[in-house]
């Protein structure tokens, strides 16, 4: 049985081999897996805004600051930048707003596949949007992302991408 790591709210973490990685509570957060199949280097990151600016908090908590990080250490422990597949999740609106600036899981977006795209990473899959929060667990064995959401008519439903 593999190792699962749990990752908070604004953080990052970097595995290799086949350790699970998993956060929850993403409502207008993104989850951000990215993976090297080769060499089993896997990442996520948990993305609560667009960009760091001029904040000096956490760099995990903004997706211009986490995400090069991240795909740095990524490298570090062997991974090749050409091999690196990304999938995404998260980025809800659980409240509904008419102002665009406060939709923060639309801007999370956003912000996540231009800095993927920046770095040439290729999103193989996602399950963003919506109205319901997510909880994620990537598995770099089988290479899936397990995402559980959460409320709705329908309860609890999981599918995986």
């Amino acid at each position: 049985m593999s190792e699962v790591v749990i990752i908070g709210i604004g953080d990052y973490v970097v595995v290799q081999g086949d350790t699970k990685i998993s956060t929850v509570g993403l409502g207008s957060c993104i989850g951000t897996v990215i993976y090297d199949k080769i060499t089993k280097v896997s990442a996520m990151s948990h993305i609560m805004l667009p960009e760091m600016a001029d904040r000096t908090d956490r760099a995990g908590k903004y997706a211009d600051a986490a995400l090069p990080i991240m795909i740095d250490e990524m490298v570090k422990k062997g991974a090749m930048r050409s091999r690196l597949k990304a999938k995404i999740a998260g980025g809800a609106s659980l409240f509904a707003f008419k102002e665009d600036h406060l939709q923060i899981g639309k801007k999370n977006i956003e912000a996540v596949k231009k800095v993927l795209g920046e770095q040439h990473i290729r999103i193989i899959a996602e399950d963003v949007g919506g109205d319901r929060g997510r909880t994620i667990t990537f598995d770099p064995e089988s290479e899936g992302l397990a995402i559980r959401k959460v409320r709705g008519p329908e309860g609890r439903s999981e599918i995986i991408i």
